[in-house]
């Protein structure tokens, strides 16, 4: 199986898992369900074609539920169309190897790395510049590096899909920077949600409040401290 030129377009979407009843109530077929592989605590992965539209004025482009791009929004207009197990062959991608496959072209398509330490404590955020950076929870090969920086298991908060901070079970006061950016996230984007519900900027989604922790190459929810 040759994946085609779209198969570069793969990216790796996390999402949170949606109460019970607030679920559809007509399901998807299974082969129109998108792939989903689940993560840790309530995270799952979905993979999608990321499609960028041609910049145009803020809003909706015409007669096509796109939306356009907002200012200062990371991500923002750009469209994901999520994969199925039915798209896999005309991609040339067989479901076991789309996260492999993701992890690279996120890379590929976002090569502007960037840390930016806290002043005080040894937490840090990371930027691809252009949203994803949630993402980044599967890269074994970049969390293996960042985890050399810091003291004991390497400790993540994703509080949104454009939102990566890291600091190690040896810091607690990083730990603790961690719990208070995610705080942040989380009330800035209920505020912009209850201004705007109909504002759904999919690389700014809200995803979990739990912190996670990374031992031996896998993940779990990091336990609240008592």
């Amino acid at each position: 199986m040759s994946a085609e030129p779209r198969a570069s377009l793969i990216v790796p979407l996390m999402k949170a898992r949606v109460p019970a009843e607030v679920q559809l109530e007509f399901p998807l077929p299974p082969d129109e369900e998108p792939i989903r592989d689940p993560f840790a605590g309530d995270l799952y992965v979905t993979y999608a074609l990321e499609l960028v539209p041609e910049p145009v004025g803020a809003g909706l482009l015409p007669g096509s539920g796109v939306a356009a791009a907002r200012p200062g929004v990371p991500g923002a207009g750009r469209r994901y169309e999520h994969i199925a197990r039915r798209h896999c062959a005309g991609l040339g991608v067989a479901p076991a190897e789309l996260r492999r496959l993701a992890v690279a072209n996120l890379r590929n398509r976002r090569p502007d790395l960037t840390l930016s330490w806290y002043p005080d404590v040894r937490a840090v955020t990371v930027s691809l510049g252009e949203g994803l950076e949630s993402g980044l929870l599967l890269d074994d090969g970049f969390l293996d590096k960042l985890a050399q920086d810091v003291e004991g298991d390497l400790v993540v908060a994703a509080p949104a899909r454009d939102v990566f901070a890291a600091t190690g079970t040896g810091h607690p006061d990083g730990v603790e920077k961690l719990r208070w950016a995610v705080d942040q996230v989380w009330s800035e984007g209920e505020a912009a949600e209850d201004a705007d519900p109909a504002w759904d900027v999919p690389a700014g989604a809200l995803l979990t409040r739990d912190l996670l922790v990374r031992r031996a190459g896998a993940w779990e929810t990091l336990a609240t401290a008592t």
